[in-house]
């Protein structure tokens, strides 16, 4: 497995169980202002954490495809 996958890989895995958790889950004040300032300014916290489980769910996806890949890559 190509290094470069597996780094992928695991910064994906992160970046799903932070934003996840913290986004989504526990709906920390903070993440989901910054989500908010990004996205639209008229969007309530609710929306904000659905913003963060689909990001999440998406980096989920990636990490697992480049795990696989890189597997069948060398």
């Amino acid at each position: 497995m190509g290094i470069g996958y597996l780094l992928g890989g695991i910064a994906c895995l992160a970046y799903t169980a932070a934003v996840g958790y913290f986004g989504g889950i526990k709906k920390s004040p903070g993440l989901l202002k910054l989500v908010k300032m990004k996205l639209g300014k008229n969007m309530s916290d609710e929306t904000a954490a659905k913003v963060c489980i689909g990001a999440s769910v998406f980096t989920l996806i990636l990490g697992i495809f480049l795990f696989v890949f890189g597997a069948t890559r060398g």
